[in-house]
């Protein structure tokens, strides 16, 4: 009944290739046999049982016939931490998570790859049928949805994980089934609403403010003092819900002894470009970032970080830029002064910038000179023009008198023609004349 490779049974074989016939008949002779070592019980080199197989090739009638053959038994993981439940529940394989659920008297749900359960097993997969296997999960055991998954620095559970990729549907299932689940916290102190905003799931942050009895999420602090506000301020992101949520502590201080407000305006300050003539436009990333954790399987391990390195490169990037303009070598009897002189490009905009100022200053000297040439008297038309006002109105009466002389005295076209007038202007007005 074992084969040479690999410590395999035939029925490790069989289940694998999905031979329900043969997987029969070896229970049957098994059984004939009144052997006390159960071969549904035997493992290969790699810890796998036959029900391992069966669900990692996913055969559901063999695994139906080994589960029911062997019921009692609680179907250990293998070396990589797998048990049938996990292969399941992994793969989207429904029908035969079901039947190992129904079927097994006591199936383990020991924590698998990196301490996930079949339940964290089945939030991070995409399968159809997702939420139906989630159901029956949390039917069968409840306290699944609490278990925390990952290392030990990097603990989460299944709604964080729900959270972190934004899917809202399993979200509410899983409020639904255990509606205090959103009370955990993950190995940063942060709940599901922290790590929505982390990662801008701004439909998931939609969906847990929209339940009046999680209203307390909106004002939690996490391990560094921060609210879910506090990192909203750092993402960019528009939330009216979150905002102007009535238990938003706008003013609330993190263990930095910053507000929101302050994060925001700090992300907004350090986001500038630098460049010098167009070349190069380099843009300085924000002060706060998500940083990743690369050995963190459920995905959700982001922190907000301060990015020392991006304001290094922009203080470098700046530096250079003086660093070129000016005479940096200390044996240089010139050091300190600027070099832009020994290019072309800089001598013609002193010479443009030297005739455009010339041209100005000349142009307003013209304009001054033409101004004080021409000077016309216009005060004696505009009191003449006040006068026949006044006079049309009789304020002042009779004050023109026509005398007309004859060839008298040298003068105008008026004194040729004999006509002169005279003005009999009140004392004002005929000083304005005068």
């Amino acid at each position: 009944m074992l084969s040479k490779q690999e410590n395999e049974t035939a029925l490790h074989i069989a289940a694998y290739e999905g031979h329900t016939e043969v997987v029969c008949v070896l229970l049957a002779l098994v059984e004939d046999h009144n052997t006390n070592d159960k071969i549904t019980r035997m493992t290969d080199a790699s810890g796998d049982t036959a029900l391992h197989k069966a669900v990692m090739s996913q055969h559901l009638d063999v695994v139906k016939l080994l589960v029911k053959e062997d019921s009692d038994f609680e179907f250990p993981p293998n070396h990589a931490q797998e048990t049938p439940l996990y292969l399941a529940a992994e793969s989207g394989f429904h029908n035969a998570l079901i039947n190992i659920l129904e079927s097994c008297n006591n199936p383990t749900y020991a924590a698998g790859p990196s301490n996930k359960t079949p339940l964290h097993a089945a939030v991070i997969q995409e399968h159809k049928g997702l939420k139906d296997v989630v159901s029956d999960m949390l039917g069968w055991k409840k306290s699944l949805v609490y278990l925390p998954a990952g290392s030990e620095n990097d603990l989460t559970t299944a709604i964080h994980i729900a959270a972190c990729k934004g899917d809202v549907n399993m979200i509410k299932k899983l409020l639904n089934h255990c509606p205090d689940c959103c009370d955990t916290r993950n190995s940063n102190n942060q709940n599901a609403l922290h790590v929505a905003v982390l990662k801008n799931q701004d439909k998931v942050v939609r969906v847990l403010l929209g339940y009046d009895k999680y209203e307390n999420l909106v004002d939690e602090p996490d391990s560094s003092g921060n609210t879910p506000l506090h990192l909203f301020a750092a993402s960019g992101n528009h939330v009216p819900e979150l905002i102007n949520h009535p238990r938003a502590k706008k003013m609330s201080f993190n263990k930095q002894n910053q507000t929101p407000l302050d994060i925001a305006l700090s992300c907004a300050a350090t986001q500038r470009s630098i460049g010098r003539f167009g070349k190069r436009d380099s843009e300085v990333k924000r002060k706060y970032e998500y940083m990743p954790n690369p050995n963190d399987g459920t995905g959700t391990g982001a922190k907000m970080q301060l990015r020392e390195d991006d304001h290094d490169k922009a203080n470098k990037a700046d530096q250079a830029e003086v660093e070129r303009d000016f005479e940096s070598d200390s044996d240089s009897p010139n050091q300190g002064m600027v070099i832009l002189i020994r290019k072309t490009s800089f001598r013609a905009f002193v010479v443009s910038d030297a005739i455009s100022f010339t041209f100005s200053a000349v142009a307003i000297l013209i304009y001054f000179l033409m101004a004080a040439q021409i000077r016309i008297p216009q005060h004696k038309k505009i009191v003449w023009n006040l006068y026949k006002i006044a006079d049309r109105k009789g304020h002042f009466g009779p004050l023109l008198v026509r005398d007309v002389h004859h060839g008298q005295g040298p003068g105008s076209d008026r004194d040729k023609l004999g006509i002169r007038e005279r003005f009999m202007v009140p004392g004002y007005l005929r000083n304005c004349v005068k």
